[in-house]
């Protein structure tokens, strides 16, 4: 009885700590003109449209468009970010 509690109770908190590693992402708003290709985390090529809002994986953010802009930053779980355009340079930062 003891060893089929102890098994379950690993079993379920492998699957919340799976569970919560798949679901863990930032909110990304993209206020510019430019698309960007991003790596977050352990996820590459996740897409940030122009004026879109979307999410991606929670992490260190690498981000580049077609045009040759880049973004860059990093974001916990839950956070929410903005990327502005500063006189032509895109800035990745908390909303």
């Amino acid at each position: 009885m003891k060893t089929s509690f102890w098994l379950g109770s690993v079993f379920f908190a492998t699957c919340l700590f799976e569970s919560g590693a798949a679901w863990a992402s930032c909110s990304i708003h993209n206020d510019t003109g430019w698309s960007f290709v991003v790596t977050s985390g352990n996820t590459s090529n996740q897409s940030v449209g122009a004026h879109t809002q979307t999410s991606i994986a929670d992490g260190k953010i690498i981000g580049k468009s077609k045009e040759g802009k880049t973004i860059s930053g990093f974001c916990k779980n839950g956070d929410k970010l903005e990327i502005t355009n500063d006189h032509g340079v895109p800035v990745l930062a908390p909303k």
